[in-house]
């Protein structure tokens, strides 16, 4: 697997969990340990932190009423966790 895809794998992981807490689930376990796998990889951290963003702005925009404020309020805490 390319370097590109797996940060977008990673990527999509943390949305994955981000997901299952905006629908009122327990994750800050599974988010802290996905975080922990990823800064355990020398230099990948701040890559998937960077795609994050990425993602964060990208929900923020299409959401205006704010529906998804918990989803990216979960994937802030993730990225907050990869910049340690």
């Amino acid at each position: 697997m390319d370097d590109t895809r797996a940060i977008l794998d990673l990527a999509n992981q943390f949305e994955a969990i981000a997901a299952e807490g905006f629908e009122g689930r327990p994750y800050r376990d599974d988010l802290t340990a996905l975080a922990q796998r990823v800064t355990a990889q020398p230099g990948l951290a701040p890559r998937v932190a960077h795609a994050l963003g990425i993602m964060i702005g990208l929900i923020g925009e299409s959401d205006r009423s704010g529906r998804f404020a918990a989803k990216i309020a979960i994937l802030r805490e993730g990225a907050a966790l990869l910049e340690g």
